[in-house]
């Protein structure tokens, strides 16, 4: 009796420990089948605990020196900028000159060299002064202000060129004609920016209802910087001196001279002029008067009658 409960017994516990060791092998497959599927989504599901990189300066020369007039460029390079911006400023200013691509002084001269998705932030100052030198300081803004990079500028109180400036010689032409202005501004030492045109003391630009093109040519091999004025059709108003400038204010001028076609003043070679020359010759070709005696056709029958009578009566005798 007590061997056949007690064989039960030990019969009912090793099928609850069967039981028991099976859930855990479950437990424990489940387990892992849950972590194999959690280590198969990317990253980028969970960015917040991604990493995110400080801005850093790439190396660039800290002390440039250009001489006056010249276009002064100093360099900043920045690694892994992100969304912070770069900032340039004088060192004893607070004042930012630029945030960004932009300008933030009242002075066109100044300007940021930057190639979108570029590490490039240069401080560009055209026609550079001697006023202008110092320190300057690129800085990414936030709120390390230890984060920033200084660059030295030097000018030479000289010219930095001679540039030589040519425009196109005096014209004269029709109302109607196309007039047509080219003025070259070479450098000794680098290329010129820009070159301005004036009439009359009045700065000319393009102008597609009046027919006025400017065109520019850059040539860097040789130093060259060509502007060619345009206009289809001249007016009388286009009368009057131009004058081209180039960015470091050397200068050139010429005249221009627009006719009326309608009056008195036309161009050698015409169809007016062969026609007027053409009726001087046929009047050349009539004797002077006084000078060549022309017979009435009644002389001229008396005379040829009494011809014929004297040749008559000679053969009758």
């Amino acid at each position: 009796m007590w061997l056949g409960y007690g064989c039960g017994v030990n019969v009912h516990v090793s099928r609850w420990a069967g039981h028991v060791a099976t859930t855990w092998w479950l437990g424990i497959l489940v387990l892992c089948r849950t972590l194999c599927v959690l280590a198969e989504f990317p990253d980028t599901e969970y960015p917040s605990a991604r990493y995110t990189p400080a801005p850093d300066f790439l190396p660039g020369p800290s002390n440039v020196t250009f001489h006056r007039g010249e276009l002064a460029v100093l360099s900043c390079s920045v690694y892994n900028l992100g969304t912070k911006t770069v900032v340039w400023r004088r060192q004893e200013k607070s004042f930012p000159l630029t945030s960004g691509t932009m300008t933030v002084v009242a002075d066109d001269r100044i300007q940021i060299g930057h190639v979108p998705h570029s590490n490039q932030w240069d401080l560009m100052i055209k026609n550079v002064q001697p006023e202008d030198a110092g320190l300057y300081e690129c800085q990414v803004a936030s709120t390390n202000k230890n984060f920033r990079r200084m660059v030295s500028l030097a000018v030479l109180d000289t010219d930095a060129d001679a540039t030589e400036i040519q425009i196109t010689e005096q014209q004269y032409v029709e109302r109607g004609d196309p007039i047509r202005l080219e003025c070259n501004a070479t450098g000794q030492y680098y290329t010129p920016d820009d070159i301005d045109w004036f009439r009359n003391g009045q700065r000319v630009t393009s102008d597609d209802k009046r027919g006025i093109k400017l065109l520019k040519q850059l040539s860097i091999a040789q130093k060259t910087f060509t502007s060619i004025l345009n206009i289809e059709r001249a007016q009388m108003k286009d009368s009057g001196v131009y004058v081209c400038r180039s960015s470091n204010k050397q200068i050139a001028s010429t005249k221009v001279h627009v006719l009326n076609a309608e009056t008195f003043n036309r161009k050698r070679g015409t169809l007016h002029e062969a026609r007027e020359a053409e009726y001087d010759s046929s009047l050349q070709q009539l004797p002077s008067t006084g000078t060549t005696y022309r017979p009435s056709a009644a002389g001229i029958f008396t005379t040829c009658l009494a011809l014929l009578t004297v040749i008559f009566q000679t053969i009758r005798r």
